[in-house]
């Protein structure tokens, strides 16, 4: 085995210089699609949701918080015996509703 390896500028000379493999049967011309109208496109794009968004979560939004890194790993681990970190979050919010008068509807 030589120790130089193959030239990337030479290997792509050769495939440049080399002649273009015939196709074996003849390729339809492509046919071109009339372009949609630009009102068209507007509206399809404003009626398109932005992301996918499960039938679950429809209607409701998102409320984010930052922890500590000892914080966050002890939600995690509650969060293995107690059905998941959504699931303690709802139960969290519903108590703090509950503290402060409120009905508890998370």
């Amino acid at each position: 085995m030589s120790g130089k390896r193959p030239s990337l500028a030479e290997n792509m000379r050769a495939l440049a210089e080399a002649p273009a493999p015939v196709p074996s049967a003849p390729s339809p011309p492509p046919v071109a699609a009339p372009a949609p109208s630009t009102e068209k496109q507007t509206k399809d794009v404003a009626e398109r949701p932005k992301g996918f968004y499960a039938a679950t979560r429809a209607g409701k939004k998102k409320a984010t918080a930052t922890l500590s890194t000892e914080a966050h790993r002890q939600l995690k681990l509650l969060a293995v015996d107690h059905g998941g970190v959504e699931a303690l979050l709802i139960e969290a919010i519903n108590d703090l509703f509950r503290k402060h008068g409120k009905e508890p509807i998370a």
